[in-house]
């Protein structure tokens, strides 16, 4: 891996790929973007800028030439926005090499750094920028961070995918509702992965192949508004965009896990390492005291269990967030302690994004909407959320750090919409103008963001094995994304639960997360709710293993069979982990939505050092015999020995072969699913 430059040309790459940025006359643009193993090269037209943003209302591109434009048919100016002052090559500490191109803006007084990171095992990389204010006041606006006209062949043989591969999207569209983009090209079996890092509907996405540049990636223009102030001095970092170039199938495992460890190098570390984790929530909602909850505790311990969540209904009232002593005569640290002696994680739930269970306390922090009113939390409008760029962001850190040394927290759930709401019940940001993080609503839902991480990042400096999770309620989208596990080591991503199987039951929440793990490190995604407490106990635990498996329900009345078979599964998951996260994840199915005939299953393995894996197939009402498993990318002549977690039966050795090509898994009598750990032999 090398980053080189000859005058001004340079040269990012490794054995598998190459990107060519070159600064001319015309600016800054990429000319050559090289899958190196098949020879492909993948940009279309290598004279288009790169980069776009409104500086104090004026465009300023990365590269410019007169051209027809497309949209209002005038001729674009050829005026040059940007100047080459210098580079600079850099290391990370995860292996990375990183180029940074320092850009003198023309007509302002502003500096702009191009940072590109390439590793030297993976055929991606990933680009930010960084915005200087060198004069009294710079305004950023209409900003798109990365644009490449890039595909595999031509535009016209290639489709774009939406959903993180999974859902065929039209031929040219913009969105905000996306984080990941793929572009495949069926004739050549080829394509790219573009992913965005920008938070919530924040991001956005124009992808219009018949335009100059053929997929922009930025931030919203509409609603919500991307604006950024800067006083002199100040500097401002976007998001990153991350490209990844493969060679295969549309479905093609290897090229998702590579994404995916793209992804995973911008994540926070996370001690936690997949382990199960038991929540409180349902079925008991806040009906939740002492005695239940050290019973519960005691049980979820027996079974294995990783870490104990105690959820809403642990403080009185709205009286500032006051344990309910009638609840609780001993307060919460005699839970804690009892979770903490049994060897599992303390968590615990806490709302930062409304007024509730301290209701009016600090009305100067209440998010204000665009009739001057405070923001209304939910249907009712009995409570009001609270502003995150407002001083709720200090008074939360506090609060956190308060909480997590007087109970010794080990994980915290944070809830609640303030910023957006998933359900779309809620108005969009804040149009308060004496908040200290943002000046009024037209750059409130991007600040809203950044204090949200700053707060994470502050509570992390006085607790690093802290892990910290806001829900998808609280980061303001329904589906996880790339930003939000670049806030949360771990991201609650739904409230799917089996809880009412006459509604919802575990199949339907595996196509939903199935789509949610397709190119995400599912390792960093709590997926619902699952119960575990009625006669389908084994198949609901498996359902949650597709991510960190997150489970709930009234463990009392799990049979006892049903728990000796959770807890062998629980000791094969703890055994798997136990020297880190299963990384890889395979679907067995595809992109295919499981219908109640069809069986279904995945895969979640490690491939680097002593490789070994979870498999879990589901027969659902698949009324035919043996299924083929198979499970791609694993070290070559390597063996394995497989074990049946249900029975703790041998079940033989496979090679990484005959597992890549695929091994007949016959269903066992009296069982609708299977889980099968194995693990490499010594050689």
């Amino acid at each position: 891996m090398s980053v080189t430059h000859q005058g001004n040309r340079f040269v990012l790459e490794n054995s598998l790929i190459s990107r060519t940025i070159q600064v001319d006359e015309n600016g800054l643009h990429t000319v050559s973007i090289l899958h190196k193993t098949s020879g492909r090269e993948y940009v279309r037209r290598p004279d288009v800028a790169e980069f776009q943003a409104a500086l104090n209302g004026q465009l300023v591109e990365s590269f410019t030439k007169p051209e027809l434009h497309v949209v209002d048919g005038n001729m674009t100016s050829a005026m040059k926005h940007v100047e080459l002052e210098s580079h600079h090559i850099s290391t990370t500490d995860r292996g990375g090499e990183v180029l940074e191109l320092r850009l003198r803006v023309l007509r302002h007084e502003a500096r702009i750094s191009v940072f590109y990171e390439i590793y030297p095992d993976l055929p991606g990389a990933s680009k930010w920028l960084e915005f200087h204010c060198l004069g009294e006041e710079l305004h950023i606006s209409k900003l798109f961070f990365e644009a490449l006209s890039a595909c595999a062949g031509s535009f016209k043989d290639a489709t774009f995918y939406r959903r993180q591969g999974a859902v065929p999207a039209a031929a040219a569209f913009a969105c905000n509702d996306e984080d990941i983009l793929q572009l495949h090209n069926h004739d050549l079996d080829a394509g790219l992965w573009f992913g965005s890092g920008a938070p919530g509907r924040m991001r956005f996405y124009m992808a219009y192949p018949n335009w100059p540049q053929g997929v922009s990636c930025g931030y919203a223009m509409d609603a919500p508004v991307f604006n950024v102030y800067l006083r002199r001095g100040e500097t401002f970092t976007t998001d990153k965009a991350y490209l990844l170039l493969y060679e295969g199938s549309q479905e093609e495992p290897v090229s998702r896990n590579q994404l995916r460890e793209l992804i995973r190098r911008d994540l926070p570390n996370c001690v936690d390492a997949g382990g199960v984790m038991y929540c409180t929530w349902i079925p008991f909602l806040k009906n939740i005291n002492e005695a239940l909850l050290l019973d519960l505790a005691d049980r979820a311990a027996e079974m294995g269990f990783h870490t104990f969540v105690v959820d809403d209904g642990w403080f009185a009232g709205d009286d500032g967030w006051r344990v309910d002593e009638a609840k609780f005569p001993h307060g919460l640290e005699v839970v804690a302690q009892r979770v903490h002696q049994r060897g599992m994680k303390f968590g615990l739930w806490y709302n930062i994004g409304n007024d509730y269970g301290a209701i009016g306390s600090t009305p100067e922090t209440n998010a204000i909407g665009v009739c001057d009113e405070p923001k209304a939390f939910g249907f009712s409008g009995e409570r009001t959320t609270r502003c995150m760029a407002s001083g709720h962001r200090e008074f939360m850190i506090a609060k956190l750090s308060q909480l997590a040394e007087q109970y010794h927290v080990d994980y915290f759930k944070l809830d609640f919409s303030s910023i957006s709401s998933p359900y779309g019940i809620l108005p969009i940001g804040c149009s308060a103008k004496h908040h200290e993080h943002h000046r009024d609503a037209s750059d409130a839902v991007f600040r809203q963001y950044e204090a949200m991480y700053d707060m994470r990042q502050e509570v992390k400096k006085r607790f690093p094995d802290l892990v910290i999770d806001f829900s998808f309620e609280t980061f303001g989208t329904e589906a996880p994304s790339i930003a939000a596990l670049r806030y949360s080591e771990l991201h609650h991503a739904s409230n799917l639960t089996t809880n009412l199987p006459e509604v919802v039951d575990a199949r339907k929440i595996r196509n939903t997360i199935y789509h949610y793990c397709s190119v995400l490190p599912a390792e960093r995604l709590l997926c619902s709710l699952i119960c575990l407490q009625n006669d389908r106990d084994v198949e609901h635990l498996l359902t949650a293993c597709v991510g960190t498996p997150l489970v709930a329900g009234d463990l009392r009345k799990i049979t006892a069979e049903n728990a000796a078979m959770i807890k062998r599964v629980t000791q094969a998951l703890n055994k798997l982990i136990a020297d880190g996260p299963l990384t890889e994840f395979y679907k067995c199915r595809g992109n295919a939505l499981i219908h109640a005939t069809d069986w279904d299953g995945f895969v979640r393995y490690c491939v680097k050092g002593d490789s070994r894996g979870l498999a879990c197939l589901f027969r659902n009402a698949y009324e035919g015999g043996a299924v083929t498993l198979r499970v791609p990318g694993l070290p070559a002549g390597a063996n394995y020995r497989f074990v049946d977690c249900l029975t703790d039966a041998e079940l033989g050795a496979y090679s990484a072969e005959a597992l890549h090509a695929g091994v007949a898994v016959d269903w066992l009598d009296g069982f609708d699913c299977r889980a099968v750990a194995f693990a490499r032999m010594a050689d």
